[in-house]
């Protein structure tokens, strides 16, 4: 089997089937992105001229933030387990989230520089098809009365995957010239979270627009801004909480106040476990073992501090900040969509979906993989305009 069979095969496993399958199932995903990760891996490596290529994406890798990062975090989570209180309960978990993470990157290091337009084809076609199905569940299940077998909230979970996949899709279409068609797959991902009332995907998915509207026109400086803007808001976490706590006493702790409030008491008892946390995967295990309130707050502004600490927050603030700046650097189109696709994933995660959660960052990954897939092919599409449009010179 040819090389380019290879590489859309594993484009169309993470890209349509992972989208439409978890719209019945919460474990298909785990299966599908691994194995397209390989697929795009094997089949990127039987392409003419593979080897140079990985080489020279490895030299590269090896100066990024963006990829020295992430790994820094994983190492530094791996270091967490000689202090954190669930060392073998936490070790499997971290073993598969760090294999999708680094089979991620050598998926990404793999893949070709320039990707031809009908692999990106796909992208949009996953995300409409997964609106679709999305629709016909959630009707399907209205009229049945049956409710869903895996624990309720296979479809919010597939909702939160489909508005962030909605962003590579969208860019994949814009890059082609087809802008009209991407504000339509837009209005069907809107509608299918609308339809099944998931309440956090839909509010990451509005603020994500707002995020493009404004980036558009001045790309850079709105980059600049919301990773100063996040940067900020995961550093100085605690010191949000304690300045808000006297308010949320003075409203007698109450709902949203009341977490505020169970928040700051946490922190003012962290100590120094504030510089190295209590280690990986350790905040919803501590509230089934009754370490912590089964009330705790829950998304990543407040595990990432209980679970790696200050190490592992200002690495995190930095890699924000990176990302942020870097998709600011990418021009108006792509860089508009990379920074909504930022915020509305971003948005998810401190919204309560926990970053160390398998699911969460295994659709991370995905959208990983499709946003790569998208700049690539408008690499592509860049480079045959200018060619095209190429003029003689008179050379006197």
């Amino acid at each position: 089997m040819s090389g380019e069979i290879l590489l859309r095969i594993g484009i169309a496993l993470f890209a349509v089937a992972a989208p439409c399958a978890a719209v019945v199932s919460r474990r298909t995903l785990f299966v599908l992105l691994p194995v397209a990760a390989l697929l795009m891996i094997i089949g990127s490596l039987l392409l003419p001229g593979a080897a140079t290529q990985v080489l020279r994406h490895l030299r590269t890798a090896l100066t990024r933030p963006l990829v020295l990062l992430p790994i820094l975090l994983l190492i530094w989570a791996g270091l967490s387990f000689a202090w954190t209180p669930f060392p073998a309960l936490a070790t499997e978990r971290y073993l598969r989230t760090a294999g999708t993470i680094l089979i991620t990157f050598a998926a990404l290091g793999c893949l070709p520089a320039r990707v031809k337009p009908t692999y990106s084809n796909m992208l949009p076609l996953g995300v409409l098809l997964a609106s679709m199905a999305t629709v016909a569940t959630m009707l399907l299940s209205q009229q049945t009365g049956q409710p869903d077998s895996e624990g309720g909230d296979t479809l919010q979970r597939a909702v939160a995957g489909l508005v962030a996949l909605m962003w590579p899709a969208m860019t994949a279409l814009a890059a082609r010239g087809w802008g009209t068609l991407a504000g339509l797959l837009g209005v069907c991902a809107a509608g299918a979270a609308l339809l099944v009332g998931a309440p956090i995907p839909l509010a990451a998915l509005l603020i994500g627009v707002a995020v493009f509207s404004i980036g558009f026109s001045a790309p850079e400086r709105l980059a600049k801004i919301l990773g100063l803007g996040v940067a900020g808001l995961l550093l100085g976490a605690p010191v949000i909480i304690l300045a808000l706590d006297p308010l949320s006493s003075r409203l007698d702790g109450q709902g949203f106040f009341g977490l505020l409030h169970l928040w700051a008491e946490i922190v003012k008892s962290e100590g120094l476990k504030l510089i190295t946390g209590h280690g990986f995967d350790t905040a919803v295990r501590a509230m089934n073992a009754g370490l912590l309130p089964s009330g705790a707050p829950r998304g990543i502004l407040f595990e990432i501090w209980y679970e790696l600490g200050l190490v592992g927050v200002g690495a995190s603030a930095v890699l924000m900040w990176c990302a942020f700046t870097a998709a600011g650097r990418m021009g108006r189109l792509t860089g508009g969509y990379l920074m909504a696709g930022l915020a509305t994933v971003l948005t998810i995660s401190i919204a309560g979906v926990s970053i160390s959660q398998l699911w969460w960052t295994t659709q991370l990954a995905g959208v990983a993989l499709a946003f790569a897939v998208a700049i690539r092919t408008q690499a592509r599409e860049t480079e045959r305009v200018a060619t095209v449009n190429q003029r003689p010179v008179l050379k006197i």
